[in-house]
């Protein structure tokens, strides 16, 4: 029994430790990334509700990496539809960062894209107030806009300040536990698809309830083991192990509905969600591995004592018939 408790401890353990090594930070830059030339001269904003007498607010701040100036009277600084304005003009010491690939620098790639960079990376990054926060990876901030200004526009606009398309609304919190990261955006067919990331709160709840289902199993089968091993009693029924494990078992089924609600957190529309929920519940199958484990241990013992009782009924079958002989002579 030492053995056992062994085993289940340092799995307790392994277990925590896998927990909170996948509490990665949360990333404070909205990431873009477009193909061909279209976006090569033109530039990515977020347009958030934010108005003269936020703490935040500036009438003018242009942090554009490759010190690229906007005009102060173009259509971009001056926008305000419904209380949404450019969050890189508006918001103190916001920034936009550019990554280009330039073919010319790529040969596989040159002749294909005709010389225009073959691929271009654009980041809004909510900015780092100093000494506001004791984190030194922004996430408290980044966690206080989405919360605070809850939705946005994707703005696209050209080196004269001129606003080229705007996407539909977008939120940046969805479901009060997922935050935009990451917007996959066809500029020229204005087509966008946020990605989300589920809150480190629930991505804790999720896996402490997948630990504790799986470490309940796996000690209803070590304890159902060793009680057979020990008592050498393979022909007692199973009530007692059914029941545990099926209680160990919920937390398991209490794991598809949380993935269930976050396909619900990561979708704008219907079919986004049909697409998101197939595509967890394939990779969700390490939070039910309880359950088929459950049922094979279970059946394994019913087929082993099932070949151990029509072994003993042949014995005693065959030491019957030996009596039989022996009395006939």
């Amino acid at each position: 029994m030492r053995k056992t408790r062994f085993f289940i401890i340092a799995f307790v353990l392994v277990g925590i430790m896998f927990v909170f090594s996948g509490c990665a930070y949360y990333s404070s830059d909205f990431d873009f990334e477009f193909k061909g030339e279209y976006m090569a001269d033109k530039y990515v904003d977020l347009l958030i509700p934010i108005d003269e007498n936020d703490e935040f607010y500036t009438s003018y701040n242009c942090n554009i990496e490759g010190d690229i100036e906007i005009p102060e009277n173009s259509e971009i600084v001056n926008y305000n539809k419904d209380g949404f304005r450019s969050m890189l003009i508006h918001m103190k010491e916001s920034k936009l960062g550019i990554s280009i690939r330039d073919s010319e620098y790529y040969p596989d790639s040159h002749e294909k894209y005709n010389g225009t960079p073959s691929e271009i990376r654009q980041w809004v990054r909510v900015p780092y107030y100093e000494g506001r926060y004791t984190d030194h990876y922004n996430e408290e901030m980044f966690l206080e806009f989405c919360n605070k200004y809850k939705k946005c526009y994707v703005a696209v606009f050209d080196g004269d300040g001129n606003i080229v398309q705007i996407s539909k609304k977008i939120p940046l919190v969805s479901l009060g536990n997922f935050y935009l990261q990451d917007i996959s955006y066809d500029v020229e067919k204005n087509r966008i698809n946020p990605y989300y990331k589920q809150s480190v709160e629930l991505s804790v709840f999720t896996s402490m309830v997948w630990l504790f289902s799986v470490v309940g199993v796996i000690g209803c089968i070590i304890t159902l083991i060793v009680y057979k091993i020990n008592h050498n009693q393979w022909d007692k029924t199973y009530k007692k192990y059914i029941i545990a494990t099926s209680l160990f078992n919920v937390p398991s089924v209490l794991c598809i509905v949380v993935y269930i609600y976050t396909a619900f957190g990561k979708s704008l529309t219907i079919a986004d969600f049909f697409i998101n929920l197939f595509t967890i519940l394939i990779t969700v199958n390490i939070y039910t591995i309880s359950v088929p484990i459950t049922i094979l241990t279970l059946c394994f013992f019913i087929f082993r004592e099932k070949q151990l009782r029509l072994k003993k009924i042949l014995e005693e079958k065959h030491r019957a018939e030996s009596i039989d002989i022996s009395e006939k002579i």
